[in-house]
């Protein structure tokens, strides 16, 4: 991806389609910002055909440098004059579009000359691009949701200092997106310790140009290889696989249609991580060939013009000849939904590593932390599993430990139908916080009750105490991120909307996957072939809290619910394809393993969610 000096080149168009929830079902992300003649940023998310809209680029930072973007022909920084996009990008905003700056290029002005350097970037960022404020905002008074790394430059020193502090700034209150796009070659030059932080929402690996790490003639070794130490090693949210979609796209990486669907996407869709990962192919040809193709493969969006030479670069005012850069973002498998399941609430359940062994689960959620809060001691209660009291759960850490090893994120939920928690105060809940950080995730403490296995996360299945200061232990709990690995936050509210104990807590937008309680509420649940209630609360839980993915919730027998129950062949043959026309839609989450055990209800329906 590069920066361009004054000199003639092609102008190609970038579109990443991510199809997310199914075959049919996709979201689109577009590069814009590199020709005056791709239209203004309000027409752009107008087309409603995009999730996704980044501003390209942000070429020179760092180093005591003053910070200045380019956006080529559409307006003139030096003067003040892309102040007027504060507008446009609100207007996307209001569509539900996500609006992301990318930094960096394949050539320009920028590197991180230090630790506090690269700190200074992220207050710049803050304040000029996102939640902070600054008299000189560039891009008007509009808070962009979240920063794109394309570093292919200077060195390779401190990009995670600068995502960490830049990840910190979601405790503010609105969540801060990262995003990436490394080479193939594993780790990245340049931002290979910053992935490691595991607080990148996406990553798409560009498996081309790059003969070590990319299909050639019929081979996929090499690929395959390359694909399961990205997927193994690097805890992003979604990782996608880049590739060339003609010959003419890049010098060498092509993969043929036939080869890509019956040899690779067959051996990628093996990961344990497949509803975590998608594929990205990138494409040059005519512009008005673009929707035809884009139909053929995956039925059709359209695109707008990004600019391009070789990968992505800034240009000139020249004439340019019009090409187009489609990145299709294909899911790893058309079900791209995943399965959550708590578990821990029953002796007869089997253990959590029978649990993961299944290969059915994504996330195994550990049931529960019911006293907390308050000055009260916190307790663990796994049922007929462990006894907390004498420290018999550290076994546990050994299956943690499994179960993380097949791309499986285990969490810790705290709360549940009945306990003893609540918080007192915003001290109480910063409290609560630092305990759950030193017992359960990457802090320390000498009296860690499931041992020291690292969870991925902290799940709010609060319904009871009070609404109050949950906003507060989620902001204090999503700054622990910065420290490291990330933080996961999680809930379980009921479905009516709002939720009457989280509300506002998911306000904040710091969750990564809300799984909603569609059962024990009849006015918003399934009942009797009857899904207009689920259809009408799904609709508002997807279109009004800002999480990364939302799931259906649901008992995974009749008895593990006094309501709700959907039989399998409902589920997969109305309720599913309803919801994951829905570019949020995350999947399905199962109250609970023991449950599951006895109706097999999560292998009924593993292929269709």
């Amino acid at each position: 991806m590069e920066l361009q000096s004054n000199r003639s080149l092609a102008l190609f168009s970038v579109v990443v389609l991510v199809l997310a929830a199914s075959c049919d079902a996709g979201g689109i992300a577009i590069y814009w910002g590199q020709n005056g003649g791709e239209g203004t940023l309000a027409e752009t998310c107008a087309t409603k055909n995009y999730d996704f809209v980044i501003i390209a680029f942000l070429p020179t930072f760092g180093n005591g440098q003053q910070p200045m973007i380019n956006l080529a022909g559409h307006c003139d920084p030096s003067v003040g004059e892309c102040t007027k996009l504060s507008t446009d990008i609100k207007s996307c905003q209001a569509e539900g579009i996500k609006v992301i700056l990318s930094i960096g290029g394949g050539a320009g002005s920028y590197y991180l000359a230090s630790a506090d350097d690269a700190r200074q970037v992220a207050t710049y960022l803050w304040n000029n691009f996102l939640g902070g404020r600054s008299a000189n905002r560039p891009l008007g008074d509009a808070v962009l949701d979240g920063i794109d790394f394309d570093i292919e430059g200077g060195t390779n020193l401190y990009w995670d200092v600068l995502a960490k502090s830049l990840s910190a700034y979601s405790s503010m209150g609105k969540k801060v997106y990262l995003t990436a796009a490394p080479q193939c070659p594993f780790p990245d030059a340049w931002i290979g310790n910053a992935l490691k932080t595991g607080l990148f929402d996406y990553v798409w690996v560009q498996f081309y140009n790059n003969p070590p790490c990319q299909y050639s003639s019929s081979d996929i070794s090499n690929l395959e290889a390359a694909w399961k130490q990205w997927t193994t090693d690097i805890p992003a949210t979604k990782i996608f696989l880049g590739l060339p979609a003609a010959p003419a796209a890049a010098g060498s990486g092509f993969i043929p249609a036939g080869d890509l669907t019956s040899q690779v996407l067959p051996s990628i869709k093996t990961s344990s991580k497949d509803n975590e990962n998608s594929v990205f192919v990138l494409s040059i040809f005519r512009a008005e060939a673009t929707v035809h193709f884009v139909e053929k493969l995956v039925f059709g969006r359209g695109t707008v013009n990004k600019q391009n030479q070789q990968e992505m670069e800034l240009q000139s005012n020249r004439p340019l000849a019009l090409f187009s850069i489609v990145i299709l973002v294909l899911a790893a498998s058309c079900d791209a939904g995943g399965i959550a399941i708590y578990w821990g609430q029953n002796g007869g359940e089997g253990t959590l590593e029978e649990t993961c062994a299944t290969k059915n689960y994504d996330f195994v959620i550990i049931a529960f932390l019911p006293t907390f809060g308050n000055g009260q001691q916190p307790m663990i209660n796994l049922a007929g599993h462990c006894d907390p009291s004498v420290g018999e759960c550290t076994k546990l850490s050994t299956d943690i430990k499994s179960c993380q090893a097949e791309g499986i994120k285990v969490m810790l939920s705290i709360g549940g139908g009945a306990g003893s928690y609540y918080l007192a105060s915003a001290d109480d809940a910063r409290q609560v916080a630092t305990y759950l950080w030193n017992n359960f995730l990457g802090g320390r403490s000498t009296n860690r009750p499931l041992g020291d296995a690292v969870l991925d996360g902290i799940d709010f299945d609060i319904e009871g105490g009070t609404n109050l200061y949950w906003d507060v232990l989620a902001k204090s709990l999503s700054a622990y991120s910065s420290m490291g690995k990330k933080v996961y936050l999680t809930a379980a509210p009921q479905c009516p909307f709002p939720d009457a104990w989280i509300g506002n807590a998911l306000k904040t937008g710091l969750f990564d996957y809300v799984w909603v309680q569609f059962y024990n509420n009849p006015p918003c649940q399934y009942s009797s072939s009857d899904i207009s209630n689920l259809e009408a609360a799904w609709k508002q839980w997807t279109a009004d809290i800002p999480a990364t993915k939302i799931f259906l919730g649901l008992p995974a027998a009749p008895a593990a619910a006094g309501s709700g129950f959907i039989p399998a062949g409902d589920l997969t043959s109305q309720v599913l394809p309803s919801i994951k026309t829905s570019s949020k839609y995350g999947g399905v989450m199962l109250w609970s393993k023991y449950y599951d055990d006895q109706t097999h209800y999560s292998s009924s329906i593993k292929s269709d969610v």
